[in-house]
């Protein structure tokens, strides 16, 4: 999957979300900001793995937290996606935070 394809699919997702992708590198690292109301920064990230055909992604948060990388065909993609999500929200809860947005 090309960086292009990649771009699409997270474009469309964020959307979803209300977030947007905040930077990309060499069309091979994406990233989305993402802040609360508690003063939590997080962040998800795309990249390219060294495996072809395989992409990485990561959650990570300002506070020292992150689910680390989870290695994902294209095809689910959108599910891990959605799973670095739900941990980003998760954090966010546990943090006092009741909502997020693209930074």
């Amino acid at each position: 999957m090309s960086g292009e394809n990649i771009n699409e699919i997270l474009t469309g997702w964020a959307k979803r979300h209300g977030l947007r992708i905040s930077n990309t590198y060499r069309n091979r690292f994406f990233y989305l900001d993402i802040v609360d109301d508690a003063g939590g920064r997080y962040e998800i990230s795309v990249f390219e793995d060294a495996q072809p055909g395989f992409h990485r992604v990561r959650a990570t948060s300002n506070r020292r937290k992150s689910c680390g990388f989870i290695g994902v065909t294209p095809p689910d993609l959108e599910g891990i996606l959605e799973r670095a999500y739900f941990k980003v929200n998760k954090w966010v809860r546990q943090t006092g935070g009741s909502k997020i947005s693209a930074a």
